[in-house]
């Protein structure tokens, strides 16, 4: 079996990561990972993507770009319907352009889709036949198998989590809605939770990092944030009643983070559906981008 080499991009509403994933059956290396900040305007997102595939050109024999992108992607793969955290790609046709820009195969997901992927062909906990797949970072998103198949809805769109209602009248979410989800344990949530208790800015990565340290503001405000997880994690788990749950992201990629969340989880799903796996991810920023990469 030969070695086939795919470039992938993880494109969320903080960073743009690439990589050449190189796959050879269920093996795989990622070769030559790189990471930007996202940029504002659409116009410069497509020239960091298209400065970024010369460079690999330079370096790689390639025929196909996988992006996983943190939005609503079409049925066909070529367009971006709606991506609440980089409002500059709403409604754009991304694939399509690239593909003419390059003159190669160019495949877009949903990032929790590709990871779902990711996890399901070359993770530790693959194999299973009902599992749900949940990312939290920038915003929150999800990925759903049932009886041994992946989900995805008569639009394309199943698994949108991080919007699902869990404050009436909460805080307002970049979706138009409030109390979404996502408004409550991702980044942008997490640090507005903090400034509001603390009158003081933190960055996210800041928070999880002294929280698991012990450091007493920084905890209080992510073992609040804990318990939100677990309110939307028990809808999650007592609608769908998967076997496991595989959690990653960029929130959660201190496992420690996990065991805040546990207790609140146990007491918020169902008696019948505490027999949920819930894990962390085995293959971290790793499965967004060999998700771009498989069909």
């Amino acid at each position: 079996m030969k070695n086939v080499k795919t470039l992938v991009f993880d494109m969320g509403g903080t960073k743009i990561a690439s990589a050449m994933a190189e796959i050879n059956g269920g093996n795989y290396k990622i070769l030559d990972y790189k990471k930007i900040e996202t940029p504002k305007k659409r116009e410069e997102i497509v020239a960091k993507i298209l400065e970024l595939v010369e460079f690999y050109r330079g370096k790689y024999a390639f025929k196909k770009i996988g992006f996983a992108v943190a939005g609503q992607v079409n049925e066909k793969g070529d367009t971006i319907v709606c991506a609440p955290n980089i409002a500059a790609l709403d409604d754009f046709a991304l694939g399509k352009m690239i593909a003419k820009k390059t003159g190669l195969k160019v495949t877009l997901k949903n990032d929790v889709r590709a990871f779902a992927c990711g996890e399901n062909r070359f993770g530790r906990y693959k194999g299973y036949d009902n599992a749900v797949f949940i990312a939290v970072g920038t915003g929150v998103g999800g990925a759903i198998k049932l009886n041994g198949k992946f989900y995805f809805g008569k639009d394309n769109i199943a698994g949108e989590f991080g919007h699902m209602v869990i404050e009436a009248c909460g805080e307002r979410c970049k979706c138009g809605r409030k109390g979404c989800w996502e408004r409550y344990v991702a980044g942008p949530g997490v640090e507005k939770m903090y400034e509001k208790t603390y009158g003081e800015k933190k960055g996210a990565k800041d928070i999880v990092f002294d929280a698991v340290r012990g450091e007493e503001k920084s905890r209080a405000i992510m073992e609040k944030a804990s318990y939100y997880f677990a309110v939307g994690f028990a809808n999650v788990a007592n609608i769908l009643d998967p076997e496991i749950a595989i959690i990653g992201g960029s929130m959660v990629k201190e496992k420690r983070l996990l065991r805040l969340a546990m207790p609140f989880i146990k007491n918020e799903v169902l008696p019948s559906a505490r027999k949920v796996k819930v894990v962390n991810s085995s293959l971290g920023d790793d499965a967004f981008l060999l998700g771009a990469a498989v069909e």
